[in-house]
């Protein structure tokens, strides 16, 4: 009889030795624990494949508790799922968990650079009210809160300003601005896809809105003043921001109040 190891004879007896069997690299719990590490930093996705090399290298050394490659893959799948459970936890939490500045009632009179090399502040000094936008390329409703952003800049320039804070360095967000203008050039963009308003970046340090900021996009109101007033967390839909602003902003022109008449009796005649 033979099985997968091979018959050895020794005097006179047939003695079964077995092939031993070790796991590789190769196998799946080496390409989980492989592959864990990179995509950790990848949105903390590496942490699931360093769980699955935990699993598979567990089960091999059930079966071969001497299995080096097993008990290797075991080890790198445990960093790469707390490397990744880490950076995941760090990214549901988002922005601004640390201690949060209070910043509604306050003012910031700074001065800020922005991509086009001009310096913005948050303090309009010309009786309109300032919407800042604090947002990040990577970030979908960010995205498709510009468009929206872009109307309010292009057609109540006359009542709010619109002011963008990236909390992202210039070499991401300007190449990124790049691009969006030339798909707006070759038509497979809307050309209020890329902002024309103010963009500030992180090269630099910000105004405590962005630190006070718990999600993106998160849009902050701020009256002629530069005072703080308002936070909307995520874009709000345009007749409640436009409310906000109209509360706060100029008088828009209208036609002239006529002065009340006198009221009449039924004949006609004043009373």
């Amino acid at each position: 009889m033979r099985s997968a190891g091979s018959s050895i004879r020794s005097n006179g007896r047939s003695r079964m030795t077995e092939t031993p069997r070790t796991s590789r690299w190769g196998s799946p719990a080496g390409w989980c624990a492989i592959l864990s590490l990179p995509l950790a930093l990848v949105y903390g996705i590496g942490g699931l494949f360093g769980l699955a090399a935990v699993a598979l290298a567990s089960r091999d050394l059930r079966a071969r508790p001497d299995d080096r490659a097993a008990f290797g893959a075991l080890l790198v799948g445990i960093v790469g799922m707390v490397l990744g459970s880490c950076i995941g936890t760090a990214l549901m939490i988002g922005p601004g968990r640390a201690p949060r500045p209070a910043v509604l009632g306050t003012v910031d009179e700074s001065g800020y650079p922005t991509l086009d090399g001009s310096t913005i502040s948050l303090v309009s000094g010309d009786g309109r009210p300032t919407l800042v936008d604090v947002w990040a390329t990577w970030c979908g409703p960010c995205i498709e809160a510009i468009p929206k952003l872009e109307a309010i800049h292009r057609d109540l320039a006359d009542e709010v300003r619109v002011v963008s804070i990236a909390d992202e360095p210039a070499r991401i967000v300007g190449p990124w601005l790049e691009a969006r203008r030339s798909k707006v050039a070759a038509g497979t963009l809307p050309e209020l896809a890329v902002p024309t308003y103010p963009v500030v970046t992180n090269d630099q340090p910000l105004p405590d809105l962005v630190r006070a900021t718990r999600g993106y996009p998160t849009i902050w109101l701020l009256d002629a003043d530069g005072v703080v007033v308002q936070e909307f967390l995520g874009m709000p839909d345009l007749p409640t921001m436009l409310a906000a602003i109209r509360f706060l902003g100029p008088e828009p022109p209208g036609p002239e109040s006529e002065a009340p008449t006198e009221p009449m009796d039924e004949t006609g005649a004043d009373s």
